[in-house]
């Protein structure tokens, strides 16, 4: 598992590629919403002594994602002073190193000449620099998922045992840091399925396998055994009681080749009327190579991958990101298999096919990621921690060092999370006190501003501040402003970025 000497350059390159693309834009294009609020006031207890076992609820709201992550994401808030820019700054660097792993990944598939085609396909990836932007917890996912296809790797094509235990660890890390990957315990199962023969199991092997990936999914036996196992006694009513959202929703084939569609498009060639194309020819070529019984195995094993990447999409009608980490990486993988095949043909072929897929994501980087991360990760647009120290800062200058109100149209709607976060870290360490919280808040969720819903009792100076309003229902959008309009009367507004600040006046 070591590099040749004569590419050192090449991997170090590659690697700084992978840097540049990464931090286009930093820390501008910082997003900072609920989740990343949550998170920080999680981390921050962590820090003051309050340890977790539990991280947050999964959309079911039954189960939980693993905790691992709030103790990763600690040290870089505690040395940052509680800044989000030092997380973002590790997960960037972190997403770009997986280059590394993925060389060790495709040379014993293929050789050393598509392991660099696969690291400089990972390099340029917008789909890859979209996690990178992503500060939360699926972007530790894309490392574990190739830990254990590496694992799988050298297991299957290197025949070490060692690297049946990487998977299976790489598999609970996984699940540790992004709940749908369990989809990946189906595509582990499957692999053993086509693989088994390749090496004889003795008793201690499957205890040290099971051992192995029990220890990074602990937290979550932990939590269960305290908690009476709550969660397991859900499972089946679960299963056999559910209605809406599950079944097969999206099994159509529309839906597939969406999915299909996306992967081709975020990592090869950003055009949808050539994709189909691309698509049918690695189709072709992959039953062909399957038929002829040529690379038969890597074939299985990337079709294993791709394809067992997109399991959670069938039974769910949710089409975010983060349901198949990792999973577009088997298509670089194989894409690179075939560049390699015509690099030893025609080098200039595929220089310039090399070239057009630079091109292809380079545009969707430069187009998107000043932004954040896009609305299939968060669903809110121009949350970015930028605006919101210009929001913070306007609201501050108004207020004249005299106390204020403050309150915001939010998503989640009257949750003040976020911007407690932000006037506690940034408000008052930069001006020394933070405001009142002149409205609803909903109970049970992190913040510490002082709440007031007597508008008789708070200071005459207000503000409020209108977030982007996807996924705000409109009935609920006219609901809180109408309230406001009882209350006070706006004497300017400042848009700063995709959010509205109204400086108010008691009636």
């Amino acid at each position: 598992m070591v590099f040749p000497k004569v590419k050192i350059l090449s991997v170090l390159l590659i690697f700084l590629l992978a840097i540049i693309l990464r931090f286009l834009y930093y820390p501008q294009n910082t997003y900072f919403g609920f989740d990343q609020a949550r998170d920080a006031f999680a981390v921050r207890e962590i820090l003051n002594g309050n340890l977790k076992i539990v991280g947050p609820p999964t959309a079911t709201g039954i189960f939980h994602h693993g905790v691992l992550y709030y103790y990763i994401f600690a040290p870089f808030y505690l040395f940052s002073g509680g800044d989000p820019v030092a997380v973002s700054l590790f997960l960037r660097a972190l997403n770009a190193a997986g280059i590394f792993l993925l060389f060790l990944i495709v040379n014993p598939m293929f050789g050393a000449v598509a392991a660099y085609l696969a690291m400089f396909l990972f390099a340029v990836s917008f789909e890859q620099t979209q996690f990178s932007l992503f500060l939360n917890h699926p972007s530790l996912a894309v490392i574990s998922v190739l830990i254990f296809y590496l694992g799988l790797s050298y297991w299957i094509f290197k025949k070490r045992m060692w690297g049946f235990f990487v998977s299976l660890f790489g598999l609970g890390l996984s699940i540790q840091f992004e709940f749908v990957e369990t989809q990946l315990v189906a595509v582990f199962a499957l692999f053993f399925l086509f693989f088994r023969k390749s090496t004889k199991f003795r008793v201690t092997d499957v205890l040290t396998g099971l051992l192995v990936f029990l220890v990074p999914i602990s937290s979550f036996i932990i939590s269960e055994i305290r908690h009476d196992f709550i969660i397991a006694k859900q499972i089946p009513d679960l299963i056999f009681n559910s209605s809406g959202g599950s079944g097969f929703v999206t099994s159509s084939l529309p839906k597939f080749l969406f999915f299909i569609n996306r992967h081709f498009h975020d990592n090869l060639v950003a055009n949808d009327f050539v994709i189909p194309f691309v698509a049918i020819l690695f189709l072709i070529i992959a039953i062909k190579l399957l038929m002829g019984r040529i690379y038969i195995k890597q074939t299985i094993f990337l079709s294993l991958w791709f394809f067992g990447g997109l399991l959670a999409y069938f039974f769910t009608d949710n089409d975010a990101y983060f349901y198949n980490t990792g999973t577009s990486i088997g298509l670089l993988v194989f894409a690179s298999f075939l560049l390699s095949k015509l690099f030893s043909k025609s080098k200039l072929l595929t220089a310039c096919i090399l070239f057009l897929i630079f091109a292809s994501n380079l545009s969707l980087i430069t187009k998107y990621n000043p932004f954040g991360p896009n609305e299939k990760i968060n669903p809110q647009k121009g949350l970015l921690l930028k605006d919101e120290e210009r929001v913070i800062d306007f609201i501050y200058q108004r207020a004249g060092g005299s106390d204020f109100a403050i309150n915001a149209l939010t998503m989640p709607y009257n949750v003040n999370t976020t911007w407690s976060y932000l006037f506690e870290w940034y408000g008052k360490g930069r001006y020394g006190y933070v405001p009142i919280w002149g409205g609803d808040g909903a109970a049970g969720f992190p913040g510490s501003l002082q709440v007031e819903n007597a508008r008789s009792k708070l200071p005459s100076k207000r503000f409020l501040i209108v977030e982007s309003l996807e996924g705000i229902p409109s009935y609920l959008v006219d609901s809180f402003i109408k309230n406001e309009e009882i209350y006070a009367t706006v004497i300017e507004k400042k848009r700063i970025g995709t959010m509205q600040v109204w400086v108010q006046e008691a009636k």
